[in-house]
C-alpha cells in the first residue's frame, strides 16, 4: 500500500478507535518577550527573529502547507507553525501575509481566521478530541485544518458553514489522501450536528472533573495550569472574570495623532460612525469601536473588529492615527506626566507609549530595550507621526547605560501577559513562569529607583494580572528601595478593557 493510502487508513482509525492520549508541549515562557536571548549581540532573540518563520521551512507542518493554494487556512498553517518555535504571533503572520499574495478580503479573512483559531484552540481540541477518539492518529497538519475548521464553524459567521467543511475536506485530501479527506468530511459534519452543545458549559464536563471550573477552563480555551495558578493568585471567581474576557475578541481602538491640525474634526468625524471615546483623560484621543455598533466592520491587528466607513489603515498610514489597544491607552492616561520633567522609556519594545507620550507634549528623552528587531522601527514611527524621535538606545534595564537619570522612568516591565491573552492568544501556547518573570522584574524596578533622584518618579506597567508581578512586588519593592507607592490602577473587572496594571512610585529622602 501506498504512503498516502496508510494515512488514509490511520485517519479512519482515528474516528473509530479508543480515547487517544493527549501531548502537551510548548517552550519556556518569556513574557511579551522582552528580554533577548544571552550572547547575541544583536539583543534579538534567535527564536523572535521573522527570519525564523523562513528557517522553520525544514518542518514537516510547513512543507505540508507549501503544498496547499493560497487561502486563509495556509496562512493558519504556517503560523501555527512559526508559533511551535516560539515566534510572536503577530511577527509571524506579518511575515506569512508579506511573502503571499492574496487580495485585500483573504488578508482579512486570514488574520480573523489565525487570532480565532489560536485563540480557541484548546476549546477546539477537547471538541475534535470528543468526535475523534483517536484524534492523534491524524497527521500534525490535518489536526491543525481540523482546529482551523472547528474555530471557524464555531465563532465566525462570514463563510456559510458548507464552504469550510468542502474546502476543508480537499485540503485534507491534498494532504493525505481521500481516506483522509472522508475522514475529515465526517468529523466536521458530525460538529454541525452537535448544533448549540458546543457552546455550553455541560459539554466540557468530565466525570474525573474535581469541580466545574475545569470545564470552565476549556470552555474558555485555557490551559488547566494556567487557569489553576490564576485562580490560586486572584481567588477563583476574579480569575473566571479575567478569563471570560481573555476568551471575547478584543475591542479596537484608535489612537488619533493630537499634533495634526485636523485631529479634532476626525475626532468628531469617527463619533459620528460608532465609535466612542474611552473613559477619562483617555478619552481626550483616543477611541474603541463598540462590539455591538452596528456599523460596516473590518478584521484589524488581533482579529479585532474595527468600525469602518473612514478606513482606519489609510489613516495610519497617512499619520493621522495609531493602533493602539485600549488598556494600554488607559494604562498610559493614569499617571501625572510633567511636562518639564525628562522621561526615559526604559522597555521600550516597539516604541507605542514613547509615540503617545511624545503626541501628548511630554519630553521623552530616551528610549530603551534589549532588543534590537522591537526598537528598529521606532525612527519611522516617529517620521510617520511627526515626531521628533529621542535618543533610541539598545541597553538591558538591569544593566543600564547610565549611573543616574535626572527625571522619571516608565517601566513597562516583562511579564506573562495573562492580561492580554485575547490579543495575545498564543501566550497560551507555552507554560506560565511567574517565578522568572517576578525575578527580572523586581532587579528591573530596583534598578530604576536606583537611578533616580530623590523626589522623582518610577512608572512600572505590567499587561498582566498577577499579585505577584503586580501589588505585591511593588509594595515589596517600595519598602526595600526608598520609595512610597503614590497610586495604583487596574481596569474594572465588569469592563471590557484588557488587564493592565500601572504603580507610580516616588524615590523618598
Amino acid at each position: 500500500m501506498t504512503a498516502l493510502g496508510n494515512a488514509g487508513r490511520r485517519d479512519k482509525a482515528a474516528r473509530t478507535g479508543g480515547q487517544a492520549g493527549r501531548k502537551q508541549g510548548g517552550q519556556k515562557a518569556s513574557c511579551a518577550a522582552r528580554t533577548a536571548r544571552p550572547g547575541r549581540t544583536d539583543g534579538t532573540s534567535a527564536a523572535h527573529t521573522p527570519s525564523k518563520v523562513a528557517r522553520s521551512a525544514r518542518s514537516a507542518g510547513l512543507a505540508a502547507a507549501l503544498k496547499l493554494t493560497n487561502s486563509a487556512r495556509k496562512v493558519y498553517l504556517m503560523v501555527r507553525d512559526a508559533l511551535d518555535r516560539a515566534v510572536p504571533l503577530q511577527a509571524a503572520l506579518s511575515e506569512v501575509l508579506a511573502g503571499m499574495a492574496l487580495p485585500p478580503d483573504v488578508r482579512r479573512q486570514a488574520t480573523d481566521l489565525v487570532y480565532t483559531a489560536v485563540r480557541s484552540e484548546e476549546r477546539c481540541l477537547f471538541v475534535l478530541r470528543t468526535l475523534y477518539p483517536k484524534f492523534g492518529h491524524f497527521s500534525k497538519p490535518v489536526q491543525r485544518l481540523l482546529t482551523a475548521a472547528c474555530a471557524a464553524l464555531l465563532f465566525q459567521d462570514k463563510a456559510p458553514a458548507y464552504a469550510i467543511v468542502s474546502e476543508t475536506v480537499s485540503d485534507a485530501t491534498r494532504l493525505g489522501g481521500k481516506g483522509t479527506g472522508a475522514a475529515v468530511n465526517w468529523g466536521l459534519r458530525s460538529l454541525l450536528r452537535l448544533g448549540t452543545a458546543p457552546h455550553e458549559e455541560a459539554f466540557y464536563r468530565q466525570k474525573q472533573d474535581k469541580d466545574d471550573y475545569a470545564a470552565f477552563l476549556r470552555m474558555v480555551s485555557v490551559p488547566e495550569a494556567t487557569g489553576r495558578l490564576l485562580a490560586g493568585d486572584l481567588g477563583e471567581e476574579e480569575a473566571r472574570a479575567v478569563l471570560a474576557k481573555s476568551f471575547a475578541r478584543p475591542l479596537a481602538s484608535l489612537r488619533l495623532n493630537a499634533l495634526q491640525p485636523d485631529c479634532a474634526g476626525l475626532y468628531s468625524e469617527l463619533i459620528t460612525q460608532g465609535w466612542e471615546p474611552l473613559p477619562g483623560r483617555a478619552g481626550k484621543h483616543g477611541l474603541f469601536a463598540p462590539a455591538s455598533h452596528g456599523v460596516r466592520e473590518h478584521q484589524g491587528a488581533s482579529g479585532a473588529q474595527t468600525a469602518q466607513q473612514t478606513d482606519v489603515h489609510a489613516l495610519v498610514r497617512a499619520g493621522r492615527a495609531s493602533l493602539q489597544s485600549a488598556g494600554s491607552q488607559l494604562a498610559l492616561a493614569f499617571p501625572d506626566f510633567e511636562a518639564d520633567i525628562p522621561l526615559w522609556d526604559m522597555c521600550a519594545g516597539f516604541g507605542g507609549k514613547t509615540c503617545a507620550l511624545l503626541e501628548a507634549g511630554y519630553e521623552v528623552s530616551m528610549a530603551s530595550d534589549t532588543s534590537f528587531r522591537r526598537l528598529h522601527g521606532l525612527p519611522g514611527e516617529c517620521t510617520r507621526l511627526g515626531l521628533t524621535a529621542p535618543l533610541i538606545v539598545q541597553a538591558d534595564g538591569t544593566r543600564p547605560p547610565l549611573s543616574a537619570w535626572q527625571g522619571d522612568i516608565v517601566l513597562d516591565v516583562p511579564c506573562t501577559g495573562l492580561g492580554v491573552l485575547a490579543r495575545r492568544p498564543d501566550i497560551k501556547l507555552r507554560p506560565v513562569d511567574v517565578a522568572g518573570h517576578t525575578q527580572i522584574q523586581t532587579q528591573l524596578l530596583q534598578q530604576a529607583l536606583a537611578l533616580i533622584p530623590v523626589g522623582r518618579k518610577v512608572i512600572y506597567m505590567t499587561c498582566t494580572v498577577t499579585r505577584q508581578e503586580n501589588e505585591n512586588l511593588v509594595r515589596a519593592c517600595a519598602k526595600g528601595n526608598g520609595a512610597e507607592l503614590e497610586g495604583e490602577w487596574k481596569p474594572p473587572l465588569d469592563s471590557p478593557w484588557e488587564g493592565m496594571y500601572v504603580a507610580v512610585l516616588r524615590k523618598k529622602a
